[in-house]
């Protein structure tokens, strides 16, 4: 019968506090993002500006950080915990201090590490006495916490001057040889740094401008140095082809200069743009490293591309114009070469005609017509010949179309060359073709097979480009087993085409399954990994819910999300649900870590320092593990007999939770963590 009228009473007492809650809203523990923050609204803006200018002189005198808010009230939490939090969230070091002023329920906390007052907490205990709360009871926001600054800095400063004069003369030898040895050490390194600066800048100008890879690992001196110099020297490219161009057109034309005027344009607009974004890198706003980076890579890259094809069209035209200036020599060594392949032309037919008497025409189709093409070819180039001696005997300005008189003379006899060769080499190309057709036949079954086998499993990889390839495949075997004697030459070339592109796709779909293989692999093990990690935090804050606070169950919330999202694609997104499982882990490991502070913080609180457990009259520490537990419920909400755990902690009493943490005093003292902490009510 105790547990329902116990139940009832904590119900009626939740409801009354409720009700009985202030309008004002609430102030939760905060990460102070400012030296001062007015949270509470009670400074003005001159107030404000004395307060950080005492702050201000506090760090430049003795260098600590004194931090200043002010909130209506602690949420509820008393100005310990509210101070702790507070100090937590903001990442406090040994060189911070805290001063938190609660306006609306008239509370505050003072927070000082001992390592800033020779280890003693006397200066703060008086700081607080003397300055801090005599201000605060006349609701001088301001003045409280310059006084507290003022304080601190005067005992600060009497403190580490006191017992210094009698050694400061013997310490003026030691102090010159030190300086000296700094200002040799300084003086070295900023020349070595000089040096490191050169080679670096020297070994950026080697790598490829156009590849952000090879930028990547540059530093930003580098990086801001090779902009510069790559600006400069396009700059200075792109001027000079402008001028290039203008001679260009007037002595190969507009057309033929059409790919060279693309490229100045392009380099230009990159120019252009690269200005552009060194102008934002120099003015007066500045970029985050990163945001750095990614500028300078984009200008150093750009101007790289456009320098690139600037140096390929200006070789481009030097060889155009070496062919103008080489143009007679070269007219005469296609003529040679013209003459030669005529005096061919007679043999080759011969072999063909012999051709014909030992295969069928179906076997020769590729070379029947050979002899009447490269006559025609022979024709043409001996035209484009005789017309390039009529333009080279123009004036200079007026032999633009020579180049192309040349490049036709030159294709086409390129072209009877080749027609020719395909005579000569038809009969020895014939016998190797039907020597080799059947081991063709014998590999591209094989390739069939493999095909066939893949394709009978459901989830083959690539199934519609593998069976087009199968399906090709077993065409060409098809056609080499009917015109195979017939037409030896073409039966092979036909097996062997269809046999490289089904060996293609079956290296991809091989490449693919094992890339599968391999996925399944690492999503097994990522998942096992998850899910380990998962229950072992679960299991941890389940044993100990008592201390556990929410960023812990959060991040294991959130971990738990990930693993079941990880399942659901394991069989549609493997990738994804890699992501997932992995993500799941990094957050797990993060819940484990939150829950292991959380456990540790209760412990200190449970053990040490005044309001701790003593062990005689609790239950010891078997009832210390059942708190932390979260077992005992009745003790942590102050509803028990004979297990409160007495006392003050942080002036206020612990044993009535967090709901009680108020001190009961108009200022205490306590410690923990191995700092000042002091506080109460004004």
């Amino acid at each position: 019968m105790r547990l329902p009228r116990f139940l009832g009473m904590l119900l009626a007492v939740l409801m009354t506090a409720l009700l009985a809650a202030p309008a004002a809203l609430a102030e939760p523990p905060m990460r102070l993002n400012t030296y001062v923050t007015d949270s509470a609204g009670v400074l003005s803006g001159s107030q404000r500006s004395e307060v950080g200018d005492a702050v201000d002189t506090l760090f430049d005198k003795t260098g600590i950080k004194l931090w200043v808010v002010y909130v209506e009230d602690f949420d509820g939490m008393g100005w310990m915990s509210w101070a702790q939090q507070t100090e937590k969230l903001s990442d406090f070091g040994n060189d911070d201090a805290l001063l938190a002023i609660a306006t609306g329920e008239r509370s505050f906390a003072f927070v000082v590490d001992p390592s800033m007052t020779g280890g003693s907490s006397t200066l703060t205990d008086n700081v607080r006495r003397s300055r801090v709360e005599p201000a605060l009871r006349k609701d001088d926001w301001a003045g409280a916490a310059i006084g507290a600054a003022e304080g601190l800095a005067q005992g600060k400063g009497s403190g580490s001057s006191s017992g210094s004069g009698g050694s400061a003369a013997s310490m003026w030898p030691v102090l010159v040889v030190l300086a000296l040895a700094g200002l040799a050490l300084w003086g070295w390194l900023r020349i070595r740094g000089r040096k490191r600066r050169r080679d670096e800048i020297a070994a950026a100008k080697r790598v490829d401008p156009t590849d952000p890879a090879q930028l990547a690992p540059l530093s930003l001196d580098a990086l801001d140095a090779l902009a510069r110099d790559i600006v400069v020297d396009v700059d200075n490219a792109v001027r000079t082809s402008e001028h290039e161009l203008e001679l260009a057109v007037g002595e190969f034309g507009p057309e033929r200069t059409a790919p060279f005027r693309a490229a100045v344009e392009n380099a230009r607009s990159a120019l252009s743009q690269a200005f552009t974004v060194r102008q934002t890198l120099d003015d007066s706003i500045p970029e985050t490293p990163l945001q750095r980076r990614e500028m300078l890579t984009r200008v150093i890259t750009s101007a790289g591309r456009a320098d690139r094809e600037l140096e390929t069209q200006t070789a481009a035209f030097e060889e155009l114009r070496n062919l103008l200036i080489n143009a007679p020599d070269r007219l005469d060594a296609l003529t040679r070469e013209l003459v030669a392949l005529t005096a061919r032309v007679e043999p080759a037919k011969a072999v063909l005609q012999g051709l014909h008497e030992q295969f069928s025409d179906t076997a020769l189709a590729s070379v029947t017509g050979n002899i009447g093409e490269a006559r025609d070819r022979l024709t043409f180039a001996d035209a484009s010949i005789t017309r390039g001696r009529e333009l080279l005997a123009r004036p200079a300005g007026d032999q633009s179309e020579l180049i192309d008189a040349i490049h036709s003379a030159e294709g086409a006899l390129g072209q009877a060359d080749t027609l020719l060769d395909a005579v000569d080499s038809a009969a020895s190309d014939i016998k190797r073709a039907t020597a080799a057709l059947p081991e063709a036949l014998a590999d591209i079954q094989r390739g069939i097979d493999a095909a066939g086998t893949l394709l009978t499993s459901a989830d083959a990889p690539s199934a519609a480009e593998l069976r087009a390839a199968r399906d090709a495949a077993v065409a060409a075997v098809q056609v080499a087993q009917r015109a195979g004697e017939s037409d030896p030459l073409g039966a092979f070339g036909r097996v062997t085409a269809a046999d490289a592109d089904l060996d293609r796709v079956l290296a991809v779909v091989d490449a693919a399954r094992q890339e599968a293989e391999k996925q399944a692999r690492m999503l097994d093990q990522a998942l096992f990994t998850a899910e380990s990690r998962v229950k072992a935090v679960s299991d941890f804050i389940d044993t100990r819910r008592g201390s556990i606070g929410p960023e812990a169950r959060t991040r294991l919330a959130e971990a738990v999300r990930q693993l079941e999202a990880a399942r659901a694609k394991r069989a549609t997104n493997p990738a994804e649900a890699i992501a997932h499982a992995n993500g799941a882990s990094t957050l797990a490991a993060q819940a484990q870590t939150l829950a292991n502070d959380d456990v540790r913080a209760s412990q200190r609180q449970m053990y040490g320092g005044p309001g701790g457990f003593s062990g005689r009259g609790t239950g010891g520490g078997s009832d210390i593990g059942s708190v932390l537990g979260g077992i005992i419920i009745g003790s942590m909400m102050g509803g028990g007999r004979g297990r409160g755990y007495g006392g003050s902690w942080g002036g206020g009493s612990w044993g009535g939770g967090r709901s009680a943490g108020r001190p009961s005093s108009y200022g205490g003292a306590s410690r923990s963590s191995g700092r000042n902490y002091s506080g109460g009510r004004f």
